[in-house]
């Protein structure tokens, strides 16, 4: 008999990537991946409704980049809010894909970052797939080179 071989879907692969993150970072308690347009994509949060934490972090990005626009700052990479009981980070993940990760007061901000170098380069190089989620202007705007 063969063995069965199971190709993993680009969810599978981000939730992996996702999952990760949390065992690899001290103090991360979830995180998402979803369209630059807020659809969600995969997730690994336990306490926040996913899908509207993924518009909510669409919202954002977009009004992120247009204040990076508006200040001539360049293309935008991450932000970082530091509430009373922790952090949202948000991270671009090329034109097509956002990150947010959610993190206690413990949060080591400087650790997440140099993690996310790497992960988010693996997440972009999925967002391809992700076309499926995106609207027709936004595969578009994905393809054309960053800014």
């Amino acid at each position: 008999m063969g063995e069965i071989v199971h190709e993993l879907t680009v969810e599978e692969l981000v939730l992996r990537e996702l999952r990760a993150l949390r065992d690899g970072v001290a103090g991360v308690r979830g995180s998402i991946v979803a369209t630059s347009e807020g659809l969600l994509i995969a997730h690994d949060l336990s306490d926040t409704e996913p899908t509207r934490l993924a518009a909510l972090v669409a919202t954002t990005i977009g009004l992120a980049r247009q204040a990076m626009l508006a200040t001539d700052r360049g293309g935008f990479h991450e932000a970082v809010a530091k509430g009373s009981a922790g952090y949202l980070a948000v991270y671009a993940a090329g034109r097509a894909a956002v990150v947010a990760v959610i993190g206690g007061s413990e949060l080591n901000v400087a650790m997440l970052h140099y993690e996310m170098r790497d992960t988010i380069g693996r997440i972009t190089a999925y967002s391809g797939e992700f076309a499926s989620w995106a609207s027709p202007e936004m595969v578009r705007r994905a393809r054309a080179p960053d800014a």
